[in-house]
């Protein structure tokens, strides 16, 4: 008679991923609403735009990917916080240091306030994503 440990631990492990999957499913859902909201109307009251920055965070949960943290950086610039913005991203960044998209929304967050991060955010635009030539 085989042994049932195999099969037991192999039902744990597809358990856990569907868990695992659905608890992603939800952050999409959540982050992919949030977004509809915020860029579908971006003079959200006060409440409705700490909601929707709350339901970004909250879309985060278990994801090992930086997509929503990027999102929120970028909804805090149009509510014109970009001092939390370029706090987000750098984290990101710190992490995933040839992030193009976080390096994009650095780049608005630091333009006109860190000349320095600015230049450092448009290097980096340009070494992940270079210029082609003209034929």
């Amino acid at each position: 008679m085989p042994s049932v440990l195999p099969r037991v631990a192999i039902a744990l492990v597809a358990i856990l991923m569907l868990a695992w999957s659905v608890v992603l499913w939800r952050d999409q859902v959540i982050g992919g609403a949030a977004e509809d909201r915020i860029f579908g109307n971006p003079r959200l009251t006060d409440a409705d735009w700490q909601r929707t920055l709350d339901d970004f965070k909250s879309a985060e949960l278990l994801d090992p990917g930086t997509e929503w943290a990027v999102t929120r950086a970028g909804a805090l610039i149009l509510k014109g916080d970009r001092a939390e913005s370029a706090a987000i991203t750098e984290d990101v960044l710190e992490d995933e240091p040839d992030n193009l998209q976080a390096w994009v929304v650095l780049r608005k967050a630091t333009e006109g306030r860190d000349r320095e991060r600015f230049a450092e955010a448009e290097a980096q635009i340009r070494r992940l994503n270079p210029p082609t030539s003209a034929p």
